[in-house]
């Protein structure tokens, strides 16, 4: 799936929300830090990195899917950075990330409400770099890329990532907001980074700010 394919899934979502006669849909920015890592996994064990800071931005749309309950279907367009850290090794891996989640809101009070959401995501990677010490890897004269650049004719990873998101935000006055989450990678990202047999998962906790328009 490419990138302007993401864009027109979510074009294509709000544009159904309207015809359908669905609740009006609402917009909202956000950036925040993530602490990523990356998860390797063999028949012998398993190791995980340190973390690694990286950033995220976006924006979100949702609209209301029940009118019983305050259930809401949300998902909007993010870039986001993954990677991880190990003995002065850093990857880091940069994605354009499209969460489709269902989201409840519960007032606390008027001024407050909180606002759990649980779902999935599709991340599609851009692109990439390996540094060592500090200094960005090459190779053969170019800076090394697990997403574009080919080894032998393969590539170390895979672009599509897909996995589970868990988060809750607390929104003041409707529109400024503060959240934690968790998203967890489930599909095996190695190509021809390590052997065959081996399994690279992503994961990342993040905290954001949010602005509801």
């Amino acid at each position: 799936m490419t990138m302007k394919k993401l864009l027109l899934l979510t074009a294509a979502m709000a544009a159904m929300h309207f015809t359908a006669g669905a609740q009006p849909l609402e917009w909202g920015v956000h950036a925040g830090l993530n602490l990523a890592w990356e998860r390797a996994s063999a028949t012998g064990g398993a190791v995980t990195t340190n973390s690694q800071p990286q950033f995220q931005a976006g924006f979100t749309l949702s609209t209301r899917v029940a009118r019983a309950v305050p259930l809401y279907f949300r998902t909007g367009l993010d870039f986001t950075g993954r990677g991880g850290e190990s003995d002065g090794a850093t990857d880091n891996l940069y994605y354009l990330q499209l969460p489709l989640t269902l989201s409840c809101r519960i007032d606390c009070g008027r001024m407050v409400s909180i606002r759990p959401e649980v779902g999935f995501y599709y991340a599609l990677g851009l692109f990439a770099n390996a540094k060592e010490e500090g200094v960005v890897l090459e190779y053969e004269g170019r800076r090394f890329d697990y997403f574009n650049t080919k080894v032998e004719g393969r590539k170390a990873l895979k672009r599509s990532d897909l996995g589970l998101r868990f988060g809750v935000d607390a929104v003041l006055k409707r529109h400024y907001g503060i959240g934690i989450g968790y998203d967890q990678g489930l599909l095996n990202i190695n190509k021809n980074l390590y052997e065959s047999d081996v399994k690279l998962r992503n994961g990342v906790f993040y905290i954001r700010l949010s602005y509801d328009l």
